[in-house]
C-alpha cells in the first residue's frame, strides 16, 4: 500500500523546529493542497502518552517512521523509536518490516544498520549540525518534503538562505539579526530583564515560540566564556510566548503592570486565511493586527493617573489602572506566512541568538549544561530497573528524591491508579519500651497509608535468640540504645525496599536477612550484622502493609501467609502470667510465671472475665497473706509476693481460683525459666538460686527435678510447663516428655526460640511437644510463620508470646488468630501495653 503516513521521532531541535514549520505550513494554500492525503506526527517525549497519540488511528502498512538522531544513541529517542518498531513488527506480522518502513536522518551508519534500516534509506548530514539549528538539513527537509513536496520546501530554504545572505552581507546598522542580537543584549545584561516575550500574531505561528525558547535557552544560558572564565555579566533570558489574543488573556497583565519583559511582535500583512464577514466593520485578520499595533503602543506609553482620572474612575480604582509604560518592545511586520517567509523568519532568529553569544563570548553552539540531568536520568533509570525486580539503593538520592521515587514505585508497572501495593519509604526511629529501655519502632509509607510496627525485648533471653542489636554505648542509656538498630533501617534496610511489593513478604523478609544482613551460625540467619530488631520492625510493618493492600484484616493476611483457612479461625485460649519470679521479680521464687488459662471458657471474651476475676481474687489473697506492698506488679502484670517457694505460689493461686468461683474452668501452666538457675559445669539446678542463706545448698539433677515437676502435675491442674530445663539439656527435655507428655504440654522457649531448625533438631529427640512463639526470637515475621507450621507439622501445640518489654503494638494478637494457634500469652490482665494485646 501507498505510504500516507509518517512518524517524525526525534527530540529538541530535531523535532521543535521541524514541528514549526510543519504547523505553520498547514493553512498556507499550496503546502496544504499538497498536503491532502497525508499524515505527518511527531513522536518526541518519551512519555508512553505521546506513543499513544503518535500512533493512534494509524495503518502500520501505510505509515513510514523517521528516526532522527546524529548519533544514533539519544536515550529518549531511541527508546521510542524501539517502541514504534514493536508496533511495526507486531502490526505486519514480520521484522523485515523494518527495512520497508523505517528510515533514519543519521550520521551512525552501523547504528542504524544494527536498527534493521536499509543503508540506502539513511539521510546523512554534518556531524556540527545542532540539532536546534538542523531544520534546513535532512533533519527537517525528508520530514517536511515528504508532507509538502520538495517544491514547498524549496521555498522555505530559499527564504532562509535569503537571510543568510541579508545577515553576511548588510551593513550593520541595517542588518536585523546583528541589531536584534545587540538589542537582546541590552536589555538582558545592561538592563537586567530576565524574560523575553515572543509575540506572533498569527495562529500559524503555534509551535514558533516553543522552537525559539529552545533555541536561544539552549544556546546562551551559560555559566562560562569561550576560554572557561565565568561570565562577568549574566546571559540569556527565560523565553515564552503565546499566539495571538491568546497570550493577551494570558500574561500581558505581567507585561504591562507587573514585571517588565522586553517583547517581539510579529505579525503579517496578509493571512493565510483571509475572512470578512458581511456587516462587520474589519475583516477578521485586521481585528487581530489591531491588537498587534496597540500593544506595543500601551507597553511604551503606558497611562497616567492623571488620564485615568480624567475618564472619571473613582480614586480608589486609579492607581490599579495606571500603566507605567516605558516597556520596551520591536515589531517585525512581514508579508504573510508564506515557506519564503518562514525561512526568513527562522534564520533571523537563529542568526540573532549567534549575535548574543559572539558579544557574550560564549559558545552558543554547545550544550553541556543538558548532560548533569541526562547522567543522573541514567542512575535513576538503573536504580527504577532495580527496584522493578525487587532490589535497588536509593540512598544515593536525596531523601526528597528517595521520598518521590517510592511514591513513584508504589504504582504498579501498566496499572493506573494504584498506590497500596508498593513501599514509598521506610523510617525508623528510637522509643521506648514497657519498662522503660529503648526498642526500634517503624513507620512503612505507601502512597495511601502509613503502617507502624514496634518490636518488644526480653529479659530473659534464651541464647540461641537471633540478635537484639543495641549501642553499648555506657555513657547513654547504660549501652542499651537502638539508634545503631536505628540506623540500619534508615540507611541499610530503607534504601533496598522502596518500591517493592508490600504483599511480597517472603521476597522481602529474604533480603533483610540473607542479602542486607547474610549473617549464618550453626542454627541458620543469626540477624548479627543489622540486628534482629531492626529487621524484625520493617518485616511486621510490611505485614500490616500487605494486609491493607490485600484488603484483609491483618489475622486473615497471617492465615493467607501461612496456609491457613481464611473463612474460620480459632479464637486463642489466653494465659495470664499472674504470679511473677525468676528474672521478672525480686522475690525468692525460682520460677519465672505462673499462669492461668481459662480453658473452660465459653469465648474468648468469657475467658478475658475469668482471668480478669481471678486475678482480682488473687490480689485480694495475696494482700491478706504478705500485705499491701505484695500487690505491686512486675514487668508482667503479674504479682510479686514475696512467697518462699513455687509450691507456696502455687497453693496461693489455687486458693485465689477456688474463691474466685472458676476452678473447673481453670487450669494452670508455669515458665519455669530454668536456664537462669542451671550450673552447667554441674549439670544441676538451683531452685534457691535467689535465696542468699540457701544458694548453691540443696542443687537438683535433672532427673529429680523432673520428678518436682511430676509432683505439680499430680497436685494442682498443671497443663503446661514452660522451658523445664536449660537449653542445651536435650536429654532431660526428652524423658520428661516420655513422662509427662501425655498430660502436660512441654513448651520450648529458650530451648527453641522460634527457630525452624532447632524445631526439626526438637523433633528428632523428641524433646518437646509445644513451642513459644515470639517473632523477636527468630527476627522475621516469614520466619516465625514457618516455625508455627514446622510445628503444627509434627503435632505440636503453639503459644504465641509477648515479651517482658513490650509496646503498645498489638500484632502477636493478630498473629494468634491468623496461624490458628489457640493459646496466646501476653501477661497479666494488667498494664496497657499487655491489655493491647487482649482487647485486641
Amino acid at each position: 500500500k501507498p505510504l500516507t503516513n509518517v512518524v517524525c521521532i526525534g527530540i529538541g531541535g530535531s523535532y521543535l523546529a521541524v514541528e514549526f514549520v510543519f504547523e505553520a505550513l498547514k493553512t498556507y494554500p499550496s503546502a496544504a493542497t499538497a498536503a491532502k492525503g497525508k499524515k505527518l506526527r511527531f513522536l518526541a517525549n518519551v512519555d508512553p502518552i505521546d506513543v499513544r497519540r503518535a500512533l493512534d488511528g494509524l495503518n502500520a502498512e501505510e505509515t513510514l517512521v523517521i528516526v532522527i538522531s546524529k548519533t544514533f544513541t539519544t536515550a529518549e529517542t531511541m527508546l521510542n523509536a524501539r517502541t514504534v518498531k514493536s508496533w511495526l513488527v507486531k502490526e505486519l506480522g514480520t521484522a523485515d518490516a523494518v527495512s520497508k518502513h523505517v528510515v533514519a536522518c543519521s550520521t551512525a551508519l552501523d547504528k542504524t544498520k544494527a536498527f534493521g534500516i536499509d543503508d540506502a534509506n539513511v539521510f546523512g548530514f554534518w556531524d556540527w549540525v545542532g540539532g536546534r539549528f538542523s531544520v534546513c538539513s535532512a533533519v527537517g527537509v525528508l520530514p517536511l518534503s515528504l508532507q509538502y513536496g520538495f517544491d514547498t520546501v524549496r521555498q522555505f530554504l530559499d527564504g532562509a538562505h535569503a537571510m543568510d545572505k541579508h545577515f553576511a552581507e548588510a551593513p550593520m546598522m541595517q542588518n536585523l539579526p546583528t541589531l536584534m542580537g545587540l538589542l537582546t543584549v541590552w536589555n538582558a545584561t545592561m538592563l537586567g530583564y530576565e524574560g523575553y516575550a515572543v509575540l506572533p500574531y498569527c495562529q500559524a505561528l503555534v509551535r514558533f515560540v516553543a522552537h525559539i525558547q529552545q533555541l536561544d535557552m539552549e544556546s546562551n544560558g551559560k555559566r562560562v566564556q569561550m576560554d572557561g572564565t565565568v561570565c562577568p555579566t549574566s546571559t540569556g533570558a527565560i523565553y515564552f510566548g503565546e499566539p495571538g489574543t491568546n497570550g493577551q488573556h494570558s500574561f500581558y497583565q505581567l507585561m504591562h503592570q507587573g514585571r517588565t519583559i522586553p517583547a517581539d511582535f510579529i505579525g503579517f500583512k496578509e493571512s493565510q486565511n483571509p475572512v470578512m464577514v458581511e456587516g462587520e466593520p474589519v475583516s477578521n485578520h485586521d481585528e487581530l493586527m489591531s491588537n498587534f499595533f496597540a500593544q506595543p503602543d500601551a507597553l511604551a506609553l503606558g497611562k497616567t493617573a492623571e488620564e485615568v482620572r480624567a475618564e472619571g474612575v473613582p480614586e480608589e480604582l486609579v492607581q490599579h489602572k495606571v500603566f507605567t509604560g516605558d516597556r520596551p518592545s520591536l515589531s517585525l511586520l512581514l508579508p504573510i506566512a508564506s515557506p519564503f517567509v518562514l525561512g526568513q523568519l527562522l534564520a533571523l532568529y537563529e542568526h540573532r541568538t549567534a549575535v548574543q553569544g559572539w558579544v557574550w563570548g560564549i559558545n552558543s553552539f554547545d550544550q553541556w549544561g543538558v548532560e548533569l540531568g541526562k547522567s543522573l536520568g541514567v542512575k535513576v533509570r538503573q536504580f527504577l530497573s532495580e527496584a522493578r525486580q525487587g532490589a535497588g539503593n536509593v540512598s544515593a538520592f536525596q531523601r526528597p528524591t528517595q521520598k518521590l521515587m517510592g511514591s513513584f514505585l508504589s504504582c504498579p508497572l501498566g496499572a493506573p491508579g494504584g498506590g497500596r501495593c508498593k513501599i514509598v519509604s521506610i523510617k525508623a526511629r528510637e522509643i521506648f519500651d514497657s519498662r522503660g529501655n529503648p526498642t526500634v519502632e517503624v513507620d512503612l509509607c505507601t502512597e495511601s497509608q502509613l503502617f507502624r510496627a514496634a518490636v518488644p525485648s526480653g529479659a530473659s533471653t534464651g541464647i540461641y535468640e537471633a540478635l537484639e542489636l543495641r549501642d553499648g554505648d555506657k555513657t547513654r542509656l547504660l549501652g542499651k540504645g537502638c539508634l545503631k538498630a536505628v540506623d540500619n533501617v534508615n540507611k541499610l534496610i530503607a534504601p533496598h525496599l522502596i518500591g517493592m511489593d508490600v504483599t511480597q513478604q517472603a521476597a522481602i523478609d529474604k533480603i533483610m536477612v540473607e542479602v542486607l544482613d547474610g549473617s549464618k551460625n550453626e542454627w541458620g540467619w543469626s540477624k548479627s550484622v543489622l540486628g534482629a530488631n531492626s529487621i524484625l520492625a520493617v518485616s511486621m510493618a510490611v505485614c500490616r502493609a500487605g494486609a491493607a493492600a490485600s484488603q484483609m484484616p491483618l489475622y486473615q493476611y497471617i492465615a493467607k501467609l501461612s496456609g491457613k483457612p481464611m473463612d474460620r479461625f480459632v479464637m486463642p485460649v489466653p494465659s495470664f502470667n499472674v504470679i511473677n519470679g525468676g528474672s521478672h521479680a525480686g522475690n525468692r521464687l525460682a520460677c519465672q510465671e505462673f499462669m492461668i488459662l481459662p480453658t473452660g471458657a465459653s469465648s474468648f471474651k468469657d475467658a478475658m472475665k475469668i482471668g480478669a476475676e481471678v486475678y482480682h481474687t488473687l490480689k485480694g489473697v495475696i494482700k491478706n497473706k504478705y500485705g499491701q506492698d505484695a500487690c505491686n506488679v512486675g514487668d508482667e502484670g503479674g504479682f510479686a509476693p514475696t512467697v518462699q517457694d513455687n509450691n507456696e505460689a502455687l497453693d496461693v493461686l489455687m486458693e485465689a481460683i477456688k474463691k474466685s468461683g472458676h476452678e473447673s474452668k481453670v487450669k494452670i501452666g508455669t515458665d519455669v525459666a530454668a536456664s537462669e538457675f542451671y550450673l552447667g559445669d554441674q549439670k544441676k539446678y538451683d531452685l534457691y538460686w535467689k535465696d542468699k542463706e540457701k544458694k548453691g545448698k540443696s542443687l537438683m539433677t535433672s532427673e529429680e527435678l523432673a520428678k518436682y515437676y511430676k509432683s505439680w502435675v499430680e497436685k494442682y491442674p498443671m497443663v503446661s510447663i514452660e522451658d523445664p530445663f536449660d537449653q542445651d539439656h536435650w536429654e532431660a527435655y526428652t524423658e520428661i516428655v516420655k513422662e509427662l507428655g501425655e498430660k502436660v504440654q512441654i513448651v520450648g522457649d529458650d530451648l527453641l526460640v522460634t527457630n525452624p531448625k532447632r524445631i526439626a533438631y526438637c523433633a528428632e529427640k523428641k524433646a518437646a511437644n509445644a513451642l513459644l512463639l515470639k517473632i523477636n526470637q527468630i527476627g522475621s515475621i516469614t520466619e516465625a510463620i514457618t516455625a508455627s507450621i514446622d510445628s503444627v507439622a509434627q503435632g505440636w501445640g503453639v503459644m504465641v508470646s509477648h515479651r517482658s518489654g513490650e509496646t503498645e503494638d498489638t500484632f502477636i494478637a493478630d498473629l494468634a488468630v491468623g496461624l490458628g494457634s489457640g493459646q496466646i500469652k501476653t501477661g497479666a490482665p494488667c498494664r496497657s501495653e499487655r491489655l493491647a494485646k487482649y482487647n485486641q
